[in-house]
């Protein structure tokens, strides 16, 4: 029998019809299920299970229609035959022995027809596709996931990761939703100060939110939690007022959000005092958390002001580096001078703008403020390190914060950042970059805010040795607008392949789609960037291209460009051009560090050793706080161009022990080191902080 044989016969036979009444009857049950499951009180668990018996029920199907539908009708035409056989006059056994060798017995099977041996091959190839789908689910659902559900495996006791959703506001009073992120707050705080277990805030939540959405992902808040964060329990509130009192309540939920773990009795105040209500649910979701009825600390030592906290909500409005930010921050420390994280924010504030002596300022005065929290004595030390330039022990205390919250995406980077730039432990990037799973979900084309992370990613690589790796990584970032950071890992690794095609190509769509000044610092990077692999002719023909771009400028240049200029000639090894323009830079800024250690070089190449070492001896009167081994690193890299090797080293290790970072450009990326960074006190000296 034919295949189109067997269809006819299917349909003659009612097969189809009755198959269809099976697939649109399930269907029918799941549209069903799906809006019913939730009202029953069942767990999300229960539409898998149905799914399961549906798709592992239908062979079993298939066979009940053969066994009940068909077999009956078969079995009477192959009786009916075999009495034709029978009835033959003529004794020829022939006939019989056809009859009999047309029974083809399996165990537990008689073929009685060529439709049957069909049938039976089109149930096998069913029964195999259903297998193979139950298989799939059940891969997904319960050996992938640590806590499928109530109906599941064992849970996975190790997981101490505790996610604290945003509370939410049932009173239709949005001032008071303030409320809500301060009872969060506080219950983070009490969780992490006294160590029940890793926290995952709204904010990260949040973040993870917005790099989904930019990746055009599904992002419902609980497909976050459940599919890439994954913690052990999930604690989520709500509040509302009832006859002027304001009612707070929460409840701890397994990992799925399958099951109430525990209700936490609600607690109620004044509607004008909720820190009352906020503390109360404090101590007995800790004390529920923890089993143990005790009083904890915090991340602040005593309760902010209300009306400062409310003014902290407000922090997201203004960028960090505005004058509004700061005045904000004030207003909020006036209200309440015992708050931390105001004093915290505008420390750090002081630091990014590189006021160091005010930011250093106020480390002290948070360090002999006599701190009880572990959380914030951390924070002073990581910052109080930072200030100094002791750069293992701001990784050292950074880590502590990392670990208290590594799923945050701030602190990720940062702590990306140090491994690479303050201590040049490429090696520990790796780990750090991979803690978060999700990123391979996130079309990163759209995420602006993991730019950073996957520069320090690309460098690491490189430094590792593993250009191809970067460029697998991030190839499509060659032809997009901006991403200027992934975009020079693209070029340092390109060249380091010698594909000079493609660093044209990337140069190319700077210039098509960025301005002109970006283009003219790339045109300087990739020239430096060849210098360090000694292709000196292609070095040339970006430096030309940047000169040719000055010189073209009709109007007159600005300091900016000015500097590009000299340095394009310096690179090109036109000294005695460099060394004019070095020096009337020096006349708008004397105490330029650079200009003057430029200059000095020029001078030295042009024979004139007298003079620049008169300008390399009186650079060491421009010596002041909070450098961070500025001035040693300017002499490091005269004593390079001069070949004493002695004194290269020397300054290199005062400029790495007071803080000079390993910048890109610096250390082992510097062009003018390149002749030394084979020797093994160079080595010793980008292991210093090992």
């Amino acid at each position: 029998m034919n295949l189109k044989e067997f269809v006819k016969e299917c349909h003659q036979k009612e097969v189809f019809k009755n198959l269809s009444i099976y697939v649109v009857s399930s269907w029918v049950l799941i549209q069903v299920f799906s809006e019913m499951w939730e009202p029953f009180g069942l767990p999300k668990i229960s539409m898998t299970y149905l799914l399961l018996v549906l798709i592992a029920g239908f062979p079993f199907y298939t066979y009940l229609i053969w066994r009940y539908r068909l077999k009956p009708s078969e079995t009477k035409l192959s009786r009916r035959e075999g009495m034709k056989f029978v009835k033959n006059k003529t004794g020829d056994k022939g006939v019989e022995s056809q009859l009999k060798k047309r029974k083809v017995h399996l165990p537990g099977i008689h073929f009685y027809s060529p439709f049957q041996k069909m049938y039976f091959t089109f149930l096998f190839a069913i029964l195999l596709i259903s297998v193979f789908a139950v298989a799939l689910i059940v891969r997904a659902n319960f050996i992938n996931e640590p806590e499928p559900g109530v109906f599941a495996f064992a849970k996975d006791d190790s997981n101490d990761k505790i996610a604290v959703l945003s509370f939410e506001n049932n009173t239709t009073n949005e001032e008071l939703d303030v409320v809500g992120k301060m009872a969060v707050d506080w219950i983070i705080h009490g969780i992490t100060q006294n160590d029940m277990g890793q926290v995952i805030s709204p904010k990260v939540v949040e973040q993870y939110a917005t790099v989904l959405k930019a990746s055009l992902v599904p992002d419902e808040d609980n497909g976050i939690l459940t599919e890439y964060l994954k913690p052990g329990k999930i604690i989520s509130g709500n509040y509302y007022l009832n006859n002027g009192k304001l009612l707070i309540q929460c409840t701890i939920l397994d990992g799925n959000m399958n099951e109430t773990l525990e209700t936490i009795e609600p607690v109620s105040c004044d509607s004008d005092s909720p820190l009352v209500c906020i503390e109360m649910l404090k101590q007995r979701l800790l004390s529920a958390l923890l089993e143990e009825d005790e009083l904890y600390t915090v991340y602040e030592e005593t309760p902010p002001n209300y009306e400062a906290y409310k003014l902290m909500q407000g922090m997201n409005k203004f960028e960090s580096h505005t004058p509004e930010y700061l005045n904000l921050l004030n207003e909020a420390i006036a209200l309440d001078s015992t708050y931390f994280e105001p004093k915290l924010h505008r420390m750090a504030y002081y630091y990014n703008l590189e006021d160091f002596a005010m930011a250093d300022s106020m480390a002290r005065e948070l360090s002999s403020a006599n701190l009880k929290s572990k959380r914030q004595q951390n924070l002073v030390k990581l910052w109080t390190a930072l200030i100094k330039g002791d750069n293992k022990r701001a990784f050292t205390y950074l880590k502590k914060e990392y670990n208290t919250e590594p799923d945050d995406l701030n602190n990720n980077s940062s702590t990306m950042v140090l491994a690479l730039q303050f201590v040049n432990r490429p090696e520990a990037i790796d780990s750090i970059y991979n803690k978060q799973p999700i990123m391979a979900n996130i079309d990163s084309l759209s995420c602006q805010t993991c730019e950073y992370r996957h520069f320090s990613k690309g460098m690491a690589d490189i430094a590792l040795g593993k250009p191809e790796k970067a460029i697998e990584m991030f190839k499509d970032y060659g032809r997009v607008k901006e991403f200027y950071w992934i975009k020079d890992v693209l070029m340092y690794a390109n060249m380091r392949i010698s594909d000079h095609s493609e660093v044209d190509n990337i140069m190319n769509t700077i210039k098509l789609t960025g301005d002109l000044d970006t283009w003219r610092e790339k045109c300087l990077l990739v020239a430096k960037q060849y210098l360090l692999q000694e292709d000196r002719s292609r070095a040339d023909l970006y430096l030309n291209k940047l000169l040719g771009s000055l010189e073209d400028q009709s109007a007159e240049l600005t300091i900016e460009e000015k500097e590009l200029k000299a340095f394009t000639y310096f690179y090109l090894d036109e000294f005695k051009e460099a060394s004019e323009i070095f020096q009337s830079l020096q006349e708008i800024d004397p105490e330029d560090v650079d200009y003057i250690s430029f200059q000095a070089m020029c001078l030295f190449e042009e024979g004139e050793l007298e003079k620049a070492e008169k300008l390399m001896g009186d650079i060491d009167r421009l010596r002041a706080d909070y450098q961070y081994g500025k001035i040693d690193y300017a002499k490091a890299r005269y004593y390079a161009v001069k070949g004493d090797t002695d004194l290269l080293i020397q300054n290199l290790i005062r400029a790495v022990a007071a803080g000079k970072r390993y910048n890109p450009g610096t250390f082992h990326d510097d062009v003018l080191m390149k002749p030394y960074t084979e020797l093994e006190s160079f080595k010793n000296v980008l292991n210093f902080w090992h």
